[in-house]
């Protein structure tokens, strides 16, 4: 009868020891030992019969917590594409290697970015920090990104912490001149293309700038003393 006790032939064999049940309680004897016996099927049959309920309890509970957790996962995480799963690990790990490696970011599936607001609530806290911050990065266009000069440091700036071309590192607390991406200094910078060409002009058109430090315009002397349109902001 073992095969009875299979999940799939579970109602079969309950069907079975009914009837052997009906069958031996029909029966009628006066002898001892024929009723000692079937007094022993029965007890067998009981046996059985709660065998075959644990059973059914525990492969109910199995299914019921394989659906569950089935349901969590195709709710919670389902990628763009929806083809595919992560479970929480694969999805941190996902992100965790994003943020050291700028070739993966956004991170995708099947070329769909899996939206970072969408499924951060199933990260960990850290994690979410840490990307947050490095997401800031890698949507500053490269050639705007400023990096503290600090040797030991290098630390990215974001808009933030950058006033008048100089960004403050709040790692260090070093300061970073925006155009040359060396330690902040005084003046213009030299390899301002754009102002040193304003600067040549103005040279070769007699055009001054403006004496006060904090404007340092470039303005051009057109009658008397009445000067003309700015033409540029000073640094």
């Amino acid at each position: 009868m073992a095969f009875l006790f299979e999940s799939k032939n579970s109602n079969l064999a309950k069907l079975a020891i009914r009837l052997q049940r009906e069958d031996i309680e029909a029966l009628t004897t006066d002898n001892e030992d024929t009723d000692f016996t079937l007094n022993l099927q029965l007890q067998e049959l009981s046996i059985a019969e709660t065998l075959i309920a644990d059973l059914d309890r525990d492969r109910e509970l199995a299914l019921a917590l394989a659906v569950t957790r089935h349901e969590a996962i195709a709710a919670l995480l389902t990628s763009p594409c929806d083809h595919h799963f992560y479970c929480f690990e694969c999805l941190a790990n996902f992100f965790e290697y994003t943020i050291g490696d700028e070739s993966l970011y956004p991170p995708k599936c099947c070329d769909r970015e899996i939206v970072f607001d969408n499924i951060k609530t199933l990260l960990d806290d850290k994690l979410v920090a840490r990307y947050t911050e490095k997401k800031i990065e890698y949507d500053t266009e490269p050639t705007k990104r400023t990096y503290c000069c600090g040797s030991n440091c290098k630390a990215f700036v974001p808009e933030t912490g950058i006033e008048d071309e100089v960004a403050t590192c709040r790692d260090c607390g070093k300061r970073t001149c925006t155009i040359c991406k060396e330690a902040a200094h005084r003046g213009d910078c030299p390899k301002d293309e754009d102002t040193q060409s304003l600067l040549e002009l103005a040279e070769h058109e007699g055009w001054q700038r403006c004496y006060n430090t904090k404007c340092h315009r470039v303005v051009a002397l057109t009658a008397g003393c009445e000067l003309s349109l700015i033409l540029r902001f000073g640094l």
